[in-house]
């Protein structure tokens, strides 16, 4: 429970760099408050086609099949409330790098995709990287501090509709591109819920 708590309270300071507490696992959300939006904000690409995702916002362990979980080889998940943002699951990989990862719906956050494009022109985090998932605005991000610089640990985030994203958050794997574990982990996320529609 211990790792468990680690993995899930990484988002607290990795989402915002101002936090100066420090991990070196998996995340989940930060405790610090979005910077607010003004009419020069950058903001987030609109998303095209949104999707339901009442049932992973409220069961987030349902985020991936059997089939993608052990093609991924992490175990069933358990979910956690941890983050601030909404409600995660967070799944381990069982003797494996990364050890963990979790998966985050942030149902508490009105601003969708926006909040994190507001974090980042605040300078939260120095890892940014705009993308699109299927389709779907998507972003890899992280934050350091002076006492890691250069932290494993990535942030991966879908936007579902204008005012709903997940986000994924787990250890770079050895030798991979950054961000690349938790980009394969939240598209097989988008996927699943595609799936349902």
């Amino acid at each position: 429970m211990r790792r468990l708590a680690a993995l899930a309270l990484l988002p607290l300071t990795l989402t915002i760099a101002c936090d100066n507490s420090t991990t070196t696992t998996p995340p989940t959300t930060t405790s610090t408050t979005t910077p607010r939006t003004t009419p020069n904000s950058p903001q987030a690409p609109r998303v095209p086609t949104p999707l339901d995702a009442v049932a992973f916002t409220t069961d987030p362990c349902r985020s991936l099949t059997d089939n993608q979980r052990q093609r991924l080889g992490v175990d069933k998940g358990e979910v956690t409330e941890i983050a601030r943002e909404g409600v995660s699951c967070f799944y381990r990989y069982p003797g494996g790098t990364p050890s963990a990862v979790s998966v985050t719906y942030a149902t508490k956050d009105q601003a969708g995709l926006n909040s994190r494009y507001n974090q980042h022109a605040a300078g939260f985090f120095n890892y940014w990287a705009p993308d699109t998932v299927d389709g779907h605005p998507a972003l890899g991000y992280g934050a350091s501090d002076s006492a890691d610089p250069n932290p494993r640990t990535c942030n991966f985030a879908i936007a579902l509709t204008d005012t709903l994203y997940f986000w994924v958050t787990a250890d770079d794997t050895p030798g991979a591109a950054k961000c690349s574990a938790t980009k394969e982990v939240a598209s097989a996320v988008l996927a699943t819920i595609k799936a349902t529609r």
